[in-house]
Parts: structure tokens; C-alpha cells; sequence
């Protein structure tokens, strides 16, 4: 079967046909794998991601046949000068795969990732909890459960792509009205535990000025100090003026964030942050961000946050019943806050990664 790829050239405005037709074909993976639209997005919502570059760099690919896009891949990596690292994704519509269009996308994808000197690569494989035998071999990280399945299409493709299975995560699900009752306790609680050394303060979209140098800190420690079992990661380089940007992204998309920070009395530094996004025309809010630093650490400040935050979702848009969070399989405090909150799994993804060769 014959086929094109192209990239995708980034418009001004979500309503491009060849931009509107590789977020569909991304919508329909989606889909295929969580049996719902929850996670469905508009041309519109995504464009903001690739419009501002100037910290992470973006390139959007389409596998065609004839007219018919039935393909997309995706590669992103950060535009520090030192970074090594990619990430990639490539799927195709369930009608055109076995014709080596996934293989022709993610080579590409792979190739212009190394001309940007980034030869480690990291792509990820997602996995309903309904669809994990329990009777058939599961694949595991070094921590973490063996539980991505080594027969599914997708572990398989990766797989003989040379992916190694570098790092399992959990995606789970909380129903708020059935943790609503119990927040305002989890929510003294913990402020209580914290003793009179930290304040908690919410923000809705945009960070208070004040916070904004010390927030950066925080999220550069967002990408190094969250556990990456066996992945490389690189660090990252936030500054107020990225979070400003961040935020209008965000902004631009119609998507509305609320966070909150614990604040160190006496240094009136951000000690650790949390954030709920609310994507625009969605009945649920994610869970992105959720840190604390490892000096302010022992004092149940993530469990404060996450409970804060979730009763303000709860009074600021009582609509939003779901929410989802990701979480590494081996991080066990939160996952233990979790579970205190009544997340609950429905599934997980597989973090592969692999070293590109490069070329004498």
C-alpha cells in the first residue's frame, strides 16, 4: 500500500484541514484506548502547544493515504542546549496499520530527533486495566509491577522498534462526590500536622507575581526529582517568564488551571505546588503537577495540597465529577495519598526508551 508522509505545518489558527485531520486521527487513538472522549480534543485547544517554541520545540507529522490522513506522529523535546533527550509518538487508524506506515513514522520521527542531538528517545504505550490479561505474559520496569502485557499491538511494535521498557505508570481515576464529604477533615488535618511554618494559597490561571521566582525553582525540580525508574531525563530550565507563557498557552486553549502552593512562612518561598486542569468543555479536570520539595518533605504537605485543591475543583466547578491523576508505579507516598483521596487505577502506560545511534 502506498503512502506519504509530510510534515505539518503549523497554522496560524486551528482550522487547518491537514492540522484538524491529524488531531482527529490522535482523538480516535484515544479513544480506541479509554472507550471514551475524555480526552478528545479540538484543533483549537492543541494549537497554543506549537505556536510558542521558544522552550519546547514541536513537530507534528502525517501519514497519508490518497487524500486520507490515517496517521500522526508527534516529537517534542526541550530547547535547553544541553538536553539529550526526545519524545516521540507515532499511531495509526486501526484500518491502515500492518502496511509499515507506525514503522515509516516513527523512523522519521527518530531521525529528526538525532539531527537535533537528541539520541535518547522515549515514546509510551497506553493500556486499560480491562484489557490487561492477567492469564498472559506482563512486562515490568526494574520497580515498579509487571503489568503492561507483552502481547498487545502496541508493546509488540515498540518493542521491535528496540524500545526497552524503561518506567510503568499508573493512570487513575477519582469520582469526587465520593471523597467530597471527608475533604474539609483531610484538609485541617494535614494543616494542622504542617504546624504554623507553611500557608497554603490558591491561584486560579495566573501565579501571583510574588511566587513567580520561586515557582520556577520548584518546577525545574518537577523533572529531576520525581522518581524515573530507568528512564534518562533531562533537566529543565523554568524562569518566570516560561510560566508566563505557560499560562497563556493554557489560556489560549480555553483550558483553566487551579493550583495551589504551600508557601514557607519564613522565607515566603513556594515549598511545593499543585495543579488542576480544567480543559475547556470537558465534565473532568486532570491532576498535572504535584510536588513538594525534599527540604520542606515529612510534613504532609502533598496531601494537604491535593485535598486544598480538590475542594476548591469542588466548589469552583462542581460539574467536573472525574479527575484523573499519573503517577509513576514506583512512587509509593503518592500513590499512598492517592489512595487516600480515592483514586482508584484503570490503567497504565509503559515509558519505553532507546539510545539512537549515531552516525560515524
Amino acid at each position: 500500500m502506498r503512502f506519504t508522509i509530510e510534515e505539518v505545518t503549523i497554522p496560524e489558527r486551528g482550522d487547518s484541514e491537514l492540522f484538524s485531520a491529524v488531531q482527529e486521527v490522535a482523538n480516535v487513538l484515544e479513544a480506541e484506548v479509554w472507550r471514551n472522549d475524555d480526552f478528545a480534543l479540538t484543533p483549537a485547544m492543541v494549537l497554543p502547544d506549537y505556536l510558542d517554541q521558544r522552550f519546547q520545540r514541536r513537530v507534528l507529522l502525517a501519514a497519508r493515504i490518497g487524500d486520507r490522513v490515517v496517521g500522526r506522529g508527534w516529537l517534542g523535546y526541550g530547547a535547553e542546549a544541553d538536553a539529550t533527550t526526545a519524545s516521540v509518538n507515532a499511531g495509526v487508524l486501526p484500518d491502515a496499520r500492518r502496511h509499515g506506515i507506525g514503522t515509516a513514522l516513527l523512523e522519521e520521527l527518530e531521525r529528526r530527533a538525532a539531527a537535533a542531538g537528541r539520541h535518547t528517545v522515549t515514546t509510551f504505550t497506553q493500556h486499560a486495566l480491562a484489557d490487561i490479561p492477567q492469564d498472559e505474559p506482563l512486562l515490568g520496569a526494574s520497580v515498579g509491577e509487571r503489568v503492561i502485557p507483552a502481547g498487545a499491538e502496541s508493546t509488540r511494535f515498540v518493542r521491535a522498534r528496540g524500545y526497552s521498557l524503561g518506567q510503568v505508570e499508573r493512570t487513575n481515576r477519582c469520582v469526587l462526590d465520593e471523597i467530597r464529604a471527608e475533604l474539609p477533615n483531610i484538609v485541617a488535618a494535614t494543616a494542622e500536622r504542617s504546624g504554623d511554618e507553611y500557608d497554603v494559597v490558591h491561584w486560579v490561571d495566573r501565579t501571583p507575581d510574588q511566587l513567580l521566582p520561586s515557582l520556577a525553582v520548584a518546577r525545574e525540580h518537577m523533572a529531576t526529582d520525581i522518581p524515573a525508574a530507568d528512564l534518562e531525563v533531562d533537566a529543565e530550565v523554568w524562569t518566570p517568564e516560561r510560566i508566563r507563557s505557560r499560562e497563556r498557552q493554557l489560556a489560549d486553549a480555553g483550558d483553566r488551571a487551579l493550583v495551589v502552593a504551600a508557601v514557607h512562612r519564613s522565607s515566603g518561598a513556594v515549598a511545593g505546588y499543585s495543579e488542576l486542569v480544567l480543559t475547556a468543555g470537558k465534565q473532568h479536570a486532570e491532576q498535572w503537577d504535584t510536588l513538594v520539595l525534599s527540604a520542606h518533605r515529612g510534613h504532609a504537605l502533598g496531601l494537604w495540597m491535593k485535598a486544598a485543591n480538590l475542594l476548591a475543583l469542588a466548589e469552583h466547578a462542581p460539574g467536573r465529577q472525574r479527575v484523573y491523576t499519573w503517577n509513576a508505579d514506583e512512587n509509593a507516598h503518592m500513590l499512598r495519598i492517592n489512595d487516600r483521596l480515592r483514586f482508584r487505577i484503570i490503567g497504565y502506560s509503559g515509558e519505553w526508551q532507546r539510545t539512537i545511534p549515531r552516525r560515524a
